[in-house]
């Protein structure tokens, strides 16, 4: 993995709620959707990720710094029985 994507992708995760609440579900399976050029081991490694360490951080940024996006995608379950 070439240091330029592994920043980019650690970048990414800071500053995307969106990109980063996707990667909840499966890190590897968002990178190979998003054409992050990683090897079989280098998504090993991904997937060792803990995104909650990312969220944390996340939350410390200035949304200025941050990705202007919609707000994080909410699954069936959180939403269920409001309304």
């Amino acid at each position: 993995m070439c240091q330029d994507s592994v920043e980019r992708l650690l970048g990414r995760l800071l500053t995307d709620a969106n990109f980063r609440n996707d990667a909840t579900t499966s890190l590897t399976n968002v990178c190979r959707l998003e054409g992050y050029d990683l090897t079989e081991g280098e998504l090993n490694l991904v997937e060792r990720i803990n995104i909650r360490t990312f969220e944390s951080v996340a939350s410390q940024l200035d949304p200025g710094l941050c990705r202007a996006t919609t707000p994080p995608k909410k699954s069936p379950r959180t939403s269920a029985g409001k309304g």
